[in-house]
């Protein structure tokens, strides 16, 4: 399969949505309409990037296979991955990911001279934190019980990849 990176499209949301479980992305609520993927989409204010929302696409059939939404925070030269999502659990075995996630910090720390890109993810994730590092992402802390599932707390990790890194 050869994997190809765009924007993320509105034509895109019926199929993301059947991707996204609101347990594990706390911030979109059922049911989710295009009112709440709104935000996924690359969005500028006065001119300036704030959001980036990119897919990674079959280059053979044009299926969106994941997405990634990113905040940019100018301030401070940081990109915070907000969700990544790969669509099947067939897909997180191959590539997508990565592709995804090497077009995404080529554009952050490439084309926009980003200094850090940071993102958070749960502690009962070990996939997404081994794929994270990676990557060349370094856990910076633990935020210990900072989400409620259920009756229960959980924590999550922030991790981060600065530019020099990258570069390297």
């Amino acid at each position: 399969m050869k994997i190809a990176v765009a924007h993320l499209e509105r034509a895109d949301f019926p199929v993301i949505r059947e991707w996204i479980d609101t347990k594990v992305f706390p911030i979109f609520r059922e049911p989710i309409d295009d009112g709440q993927l709104e935000m996924l989409l690359t969005q500028s204010k006065d001119g300036r990037l704030t959001d980036l929302g990119l897919k990674a696409v079959d280059e053979d059939t044009g299926q969106a296979l994941g997405f990634v939404h990113v905040v940019l925070d100018w301030k401070n030269e940081l990109g915070h991955i907000q969700q990544i999502l790969i669509g099947s659990p067939e897909l997180r075995r191959q590539v997508v990911g990565s592709v995804l996630m090497q077009h995404t910090l080529g554009v952050l720390f490439g084309d926009h001279r980003l200094h850090r890109v940071q993102l958070f993810v749960d502690e009962v994730n070990p996939s997404a934190i081994a794929f994270y590092k990676k990557m060349g992402f370094q856990v910076d802390g633990f935020m210990r019980e900072s989400r409620k599932v259920g009756d229960t707390f959980e924590g999550w990790y922030c991790m981060s990849l600065l530019e020099r890194e990258w570069d390297a």
